[in-house]
């Protein structure tokens, strides 16, 4: 059962969207077959629960005089799955208040009605005007609202036509403004995994935008800026406009759209910084900071383990170690409780290293089992730098006989294994070098700088340079 689609359906349901749920299902409108409401209730109980029964056991509560059918108990799980799906489009369409009063607006049109039309299309423009969100699904809500406008005037006076001009321009700036999004997100995609991707039209709508004033705009200007910093990276006024329009009228967006600029923004700091601009590490941390405080960064509630291990980065290199602290005490709560102890740790461990508690943060990284590659790989990385930075070379030593062994049992680890590999024959060769042979160490210090996989080679030279 676990593995049927309509079990996985109905896990995924909030405990609110299933009481919902009954109650559809039980609406004679929706349903009139009192063994698919059995079915339900049936499941539900067995979740409530935390149990997961066998088919022949829930048949035999549905239907306890018949032997256990499975083509007919599949019918049944296929026609409560179709209820359940036809649940979600009703929930969806509700939450959606504006696009029902359009279907509302459409109807009245439909019929003829010209009272009712007009009656619900002033409804319709109110309710739209009222909302925060101005983005391109606005002024296409927008467009079809002004549409409908014009035609209910249009059948009253056919000579005035005054909605025309409005009807072209929300059309023009919701076009604009989708074209403009999705070109960016292609734009951001191809810089990561270069398919070759290429956005047509942007130089003509580029040309209307500015004749047109549509820079004023904010869900036209941030796609334009985001577009531009994309395609111009070392032109950092289009950051800063960027940057300025998002947190400025972020709530003009819904929230999926605010994320996706966001992660764009963050996604550009961090390309800046990987070219030798740290600066960006503050910029970085404005969005970072912002996205949680409005709850941007999160899913569903849940503060995803790889955001709040990047935050906690981002703090100790601008320096903000306090900050970072109060962030793990706040957010920790927010990680998937399967994942807190171990990060938690982790990142206390990396605050003391920073400080140079290395006594605190030792036991940190050894009282934790980070199952997770990734994270046992920071791990191993900051007991390296630990042990090397305490001098306690035999321990060290071990350490990194075990950070061997551990990747050649980890193939799995792809492109990660030469970087860690890498760093191993680097701090090895460091050990190895000879007190006062200043050449030796000039020609390792070289090898270090021109080595294409590390990210540790700003430690490795640091350590150089100390002796």
């Amino acid at each position: 059962m676990e593995n049927t689609r309509l079990w996985q359906s109905l896990d995924d349901l909030s405990a609110r969207e299933k009481n919902a749920l009954r109650k559809f299902v039980a609406s004679p409108y929706f349903n009139q077959r009192a063994d698919l409401q059995l079915l339900l209730d049936t499941l539900l109980a067995f979740m409530d629960k935390g149990q997961i029964p066998d088919q022949a056991a829930i048949w035999s509560i549905l239907f306890p005089d018949q032997d256990f059918q499975q083509t007919q108990f599949r019918l049944l799980m296929t026609y409560l799955q179709r209820l359940l799906e036809q649940f979600i489009i009703v929930e969806a369409s509700l939450a959606e208040s504006g696009s029902g009063r359009q279907k509302l607006v459409e109807f009245w049109s439909q019929k003829g009605n010209g009272d009712l039309h007009q009656k619900a299309l002033l409804r319709a423009e109110r309710s739209l005007a009222k909302g925060t969100v101005r983005n391109a699904d606005y002024y296409l809500s927008r467009y079809r609202l002004s549409a409908e406008r014009y035609r209910l005037n249009y059948r009253q006076r056919p000579e005035a036509g005054k909605e025309q001009q409005s009807v072209d321009w929300d059309f023009n700036v919701a076009f604009i403004a989708m074209k403009l999004r999705q070109s960016c997100l292609l734009l951001a995609h191809e810089q990561v995994y270069e398919r070759g991707y290429t956005s047509t039209l942007l130089e003509p709508l580029f040309a209307y935008i500015r004749e047109y004033g549509l820079l004023e705009i904010p869900c036209t200007a941030i796609y334009w800026h985001g577009i531009q910093m994309l395609q111009n990276p070392a032109q950092e006024q289009h950051f800063q406009s960027f940057k300025k329009l998002l947190l400025e009228a972020s709530n003009q967006f819904p929230e999926d759209e605010v994320r996706d600029l966001y992660l764009l923004a963050i996604n550009y700091g961090i390309r800046q910084v990987n070219d030798g601009r740290p600066n960006f590490f503050y910029d970085i941390m404005d969005f970072y900071k912002d996205g949680i405080r409005h709850g941007y960064l999160l899913d569903n509630g849940k503060l995803s383990r790889f955001t709040y291990h990047n935050i906690v980065s981002v703090a100790l290199q601008i320096d903000q170690a306090d900050w970072a602290e109060q962030f793990i005490a706040e957010w920790t709560p927010f990680i998937e409780r399967a994942y807190r102890e171990r990060m938690e740790s982790f990142n206390q461990a990396k605050i003391a290293y920073y400080r140079q508690q290395y006594q605190d943060a030792i036991p940190l990284l050894q009282r934790s089992n980070y199952h997770d590659p990734l994270l046992n790989l920071g791990a191993r990385t900051l007991l390296l730098k630990i042990y090397f930075e305490l001098e306690e070379f035999e321990a060290l030593h071990s350490h990194l006989d075990a950070f061997q062994t551990y990747l050649v049992r980890k193939p799995e680890l792809g492109y990660h294994r030469a970087n860690y590999r890498h760093l191993i024959h680097y701090t090895r060769k460091m050990l190895g070098l000879i007190p006062g042979d200043s050449q030796a160490r000039e020609n390792l210090r070289q090898r270090i700088s021109q080595e294409k996989i590390l990210t540790e080679k700003e430690w490795l030279l640091k350590q150089i340079g100390k002796a």
